[in-house]
């Protein structure tokens, strides 16, 4: 490890990455049990695809070039082959799917959980590892399977605890249906789309200016960053909409918000036809979950039927992934700050034996109690507050001064309350905490 001048280590991280600390990675774990635990109630299977892979397994399905995210690569020593570090989990799945389970009755469903790594040239507050939860679907075509995939992302940022969150939803083949009949030069194309995705209006009308378009056409256009709301967004685009494969888009948005209504979800979606994010990538529908108190996406999501053809095989899919750090930031700055609650017992022993400490710590155990013993020789009073700083609910004292030997001093670590207990009782006590 390289040394400053003084002799002193660089202990700092890189940009873009952070250590998780315990009271930050026991809301991280807890969240993450909640978000995998709801995908498979929706009957879903785990996979757990490899961090390292072969960079040109990667490389066919290489993330919308808009998110400016690339692979880190590295030269396998063994083979002398490239590989990268997995920046996305769906090429990884499309690659199982079209090779592991090419005689799988359809649909496949899976889901994952697990970090990726990306190198992002512009950080602007990013992270370069995300710890991500996700699912597919894959093997249908109709748009009863986006509103599945929608309505079980709502499902997990429900069951997270978030409140008043919404995700809002577009379909990227509405805005491709405005060109399907003209060819414009790559570069004004690029200058009307990042316009569009920017909802910025006053370089939209720039670039448009020049553009060999109808004034329909740019009527469109210059409509679309503000088509968001409500359904009733639907039918004023469709009186906007001059192709069939715009109005045919909008027929499969309005049929999955449909759907995602007989989940009993609708209350949390708006329409936002200006999103077309991916749009080079995405096949259809795409969705996006925000709370407001955070400027990024929590999760994200969308049809990608092209996805796993570049792995061999042809298979509409959909699916999402949650940002669980993003998730939990919400939820913290949700709780104002407050602390996860208190669990378990930190035992303390002054008797002579260990015996009776360390099976009182297993017994707990056995019944889903955290248990710790405290390995440090000193007061009560010290061990007291370490156990309180480790975010122990109780402080069991064996052997403490005063109390006699049939008994325990069992502390409250919230209040500070003190009551000698029977050791008879003393699992009683605590087996619910």
């Amino acid at each position: 490890m390289p040394n400053d001048k003084g002799g002193r280590l660089h202990l700092e991280l890189p940009a873009g990455v952070a250590d998780i600390l315990p009271e930050a990675a026991e809301r991280f774990i807890a969240l993450r049990r909640t978000i995998l635990i709801t995908m498979a109630g929706w009957g879903y299977r785990p996979v757990q695809p490899p961090l390292i892979e072969h960079a040109e397994a990667l490389a066919r399905a290489l993330p919308d070039s808009d998110e400016e995210v690339s692979f880190y690569k590295m030269v396998d020593r063994l083979s002398g082959r490239v590989l990268s570090l997995r920046a996305d989990f769906t090429p990884q799945l499309a690659r199982i799917a079209a090779s592991r389970f090419a005689e799988a009755a359809l649909p496949l469903r899976f889901f994952y959980e697990g970090p990726v790594v990306r190198h992002v040239p512009n950080l602007k507050g990013k992270r370069r590892e995300l710890h991500q939860a996700g699912a597919e679907l894959m093997g249908v075509m109709d748009p009863e399977g986006d509103a599945e995939a929608i309505a079980m992302m709502v499902d997990c940022l429900r069951a997270s605890g978030l409140a008043e969150f919404k995700v809002d939803v577009g379909q990227v083949e509405f805005f491709k249906g405005i060109f399907k009949d003209v060819t414009l030069a790559p570069d004004m194309l690029f200058a009307i789309t990042d316009a569009v995705k920017r909802k910025d209006l006053s370089d939209l009308e720039t670039a448009l200016a020049d553009a060999p378009l109808s004034d329909a056409k740019k009527e469109l256009l210059l409509a679309l960053p503000l088509l968001a709301g409500g359904p009733e967004v639907l039918k004023r685009a469709g009186t906007l909409a001059e192709s069939d494969h715009s109005r045919a888009a909008l027929l499969n948005l309005s049929r999955a918000l449909e759907f995602v209504d007989k989940h009993g979800l609708g209350e949390y979606l708006t329409v936002d036809l200006g999103e077309i994010r991916g749009v080079n990538y995405y096949t259809g529908i795409i969705f996006e979950g925000f709370v407001h108190h955070v400027g990024t996406p929590l999760s994200r999501g969308g049809r990608y039927d092209d996805l796993v053809g570049a792995y061999g095989r042809t298979l509409p899919a959909s699916g999402f992934s949650i940002d669980i750090l993003s998730v939990a930031e919400a939820l913290a700055l949700q709780s104002k700050g407050a602390r996860t609650a208190r669990s378990g017992a930190f035992i303390i022993n002054f008797l002579a034996s260990r015996d009776e400490a360390i099976s009182l710590a297993r017994s707990l155990r056995a019944l889903g109690v955290r248990a710790s013993r405290d390995l440090v020789k000193r007061p009560l009073g010290e061990s007291v507050a370490a156990a309180s700083e480790q975010n122990f609910a109780f402080a069991v004292a064996l052997g403490a001064d005063g109390v006699p030997l049939e008994k325990a001093l069992l502390v409250d670590l919230a209040t500070d309350e003190r009551r000698e207990v029977s050791k008879e009782e003393l699992k009683g006590c605590l087996q619910n905490i």
